[in-house]
């Protein structure tokens, strides 16, 4: 039996039960989205606990337990791209579900595959990445859908704090079990339950969009399209907008035959009479665009387009001296078909030529050719891998640091990691509410945001984990000092993580996979390394691992900032 419609729903328990606690349903998708992404970090960050015990019991020297580490990284570079591609086409929920099956199921058979031999615990860590790597792409991807561009900072922070709310959780649970009755095998019956648990509530709940969601309110549902849909005339910024323009037969070459009869009316009458823009949808209010555009540019036709007129629905030319334009729709048009939503127009001059500005057809395959030559994907791709490498070596080998270095009891490594990742956790949801208030009110662009957020993020890490592997005589000041490293790591939630949605949020979840997969490559070798260089030098070696890691933080920032454009797709 299929859940309700919306109207429907409301009579159901749990529809009053979601509405009676008032939290809109695209947050809800945001929180089942981040308690999943939690449990597959819980998955992934329980081995480097566990690994200890699983050393000790199957005599791995640190070379080999270095390989069940990194082996999690060959399955997980395999499948981001893929899941990032078929979340943007097909929608993430069915993708994230897939994911997490696939990484439960090899969750519960570790300790089965441990005890077989280290050819199978490298296999069940392989098919735990292949599992978990579709999990970033299709929330970035439900992101693009679900979140207006006036939330998605605090989105992307939100989801991400989850995932170190996971290891703030897996590591000192982990500790616990491990040196309890019930030994380390538990540690991945627990987390594979709860894996499992997750999945049955995200298949009832979860939705890829607002459109196929059973309990979204038809006004969130109303709201959102209209931010959406708001957004992509307002970002067209004065670059776009200052191309030479083009005739009405480049416009229709341009459109790739996707002008409709309503856009070739409006095409003809703006060639006989005044310049007009033609907008899909005419209750989506334009005073800023105008406003914005007029203003801030010395092309005189596009001053003509502003104060002289504008035409709204099909048809229709409205005269806007006074720029105090209506917001209501036109009573000629309603609301237009679904085939002409999203395609908007730019008439500049009396000559019938124009300029084609967007079209959006659903579900458009993704131009990878095209991405791939855009510097802004690289800017994310080259942020992300400097910064996975980082993040996945901490995670991998920061207990081991604390055990080897500074003699902390295995029972308690966990609370000396929990810390950093808490607060970590923690800034980042200050971060994402912190960096939509500076876009909306202290009218700074996105593109400052991501780039304060990104250098602060990665030099504030890289300049406290140089003074802890410098200057730190205990195993408690070099906690303190990571962990105010990693709490300025958490301003880069608000960063390159966040990045395309800016500029391309039609493929967000595909362009994030791009940097994902770009992530995994250092990571591999990188988390290998480090137990190739301690298995033969031990504790000596601790200085060259962790400035090399500062190193790629500094690199990955700075490439950011060079590489980022206010340009979009």
């Amino acid at each position: 039996m299929s859940l309700p419609s919306p109207r429907n729903a409301s009579a159901t328990p749990a529809a009053k039960t979601l509405r009676c606690i008032k939290i809109p349903m695209r947050y809800w998708i945001l929180i089942l989205s981040g308690v999943g992404l939690m449990i597959s970090y819980a998955d992934r960050s329980n081995m480097a606990v566990a690994i200890v015990a699983i050393g000790s019991e199957f005599d791995y020297n640190k070379a080999q337990q270095g390989i069940i580490l990194a082996s999690f990284f060959f399955g997980y570079i395999v499948t981001p791209i893929l899941g990032g591609t078929l979340s943007d086409r097909y929608g993430g929920k069915a993708v994230l579900a897939t994911g997490a099956l696939v990484w439960t199921i090899f969750t519960l058979c570790t300790p089965l595959a441990a005890a077989m031999g280290l050819t199978w615990a490298v296999i069940a860590r392989i098919g735990l990445g292949l599992g978990e790597g579709v999990a970033y792409p299709a929330i970035h991807s439900m992101i693009g859908t679900w979140i207006p561009p006036c939330e998605r900072s605090k989105a992307v922070a939100s989801v991400t704090a989850f995932a170190y709310l996971g290891s703030v959780i897996a590591l000192p649970t982990s500790s616990a079990l491990v040196v309890s009755s019930w030994g380390w095998r538990s540690i991945f019956w627990l987390f594979g339950t709860l894996g499992l648990l997750w999945s049955i509530v995200w298949q009832m709940f979860g939705a890829s969009d607002p459109s196929s969601s059973t309990w979204i309110s038809e006004k969130e549902a109303r709201w959102i399209s209209q931010q959406k849909r708001l957004d992509h005339i307002q970002e067209h910024d004065h670059e776009a907008l200052g191309r030479p323009a083009a005739t009405a037969d480049q416009i229709d070459h341009d459109s790739g035959g996707q002008l409709d009869d309503e856009n070739e009316q409006i095409r003809t009458i703006s060639s006989n009479g005044e310049p007009i823009l033609y907008k899909s949808l005419s209750s989506i209010p334009l005073e800023q665009t105008i406003s914005r555009h007029s203003e801030g540019s010395d092309e005189p036709d596009l001053r003509t387009r502003s104060e002289e007129s504008l035409g709204e629905g099909v048809g229709r030319p409205r005269d806007t001296r006074t720029r105090n334009l209506s917001t209501s729709p036109s009573p000629d048009t309603g609301n237009e078909s679904s085939k002409s939503m999203n395609r908007w127009l730019i008439f500049r001059n009396r000559k019938r030529a124009g300029q084609l500005i967007q079209t959006n057809p659903p579900k458009a395959p993704v131009p990878w050719k095209q991405l791939l030559k855009r510097r802004e994907v690289w800017a994310i791709i080259i942020s992300q891998l400097c910064n996975s490498l980082g993040f996945f070596v901490m995670q991998s080998w920061l207990p081991t640091f604390y055990l080897d270095f500074y003699g902390v009891d295995v029972g308690k490594i966990g609370y000396f990691t929990v810390l950093p990742s808490a607060i970590q956790g923690a800034m980042g949801f200050f971060a994402g509410y912190l960096g939509d208030k500076v876009i909306q009110n202290w009218n700074w662009s996105p593109l400052m945001v991501r780039r304060v957020g990104q250098s602060v993020g990665s030099f504030g890490l890289g300049v406290f984990l140089l003074l802890a592997v410098k200057l730190a005589r205990t195993a408690t000041v070099a906690m303190i000092l990571v962990t105010i490293g990693m709490a300025f790591n958490g301003f880069t939630m608000i960063g390159a993580s966040v990045y395309q949605h800016d500029f391309c949020p039609e493929h967000a979840g595909f362009i994030f996979s791009l940097g994902n997969t770009a992530g995994s490559l250092p990571a591999i070798f990188g988390v290998y390394f480090v137990g190739f260089l301690l298995d033969g030098h031990g504790a000596n070696r601790w200085d060259v691992i962790w400035t090399t890691v500062c190193a790629f933080y500094f690199a990955g920032a700075t490439a950011f900032v060079v590489l980022s454009t206010h340009r979009r797709l």
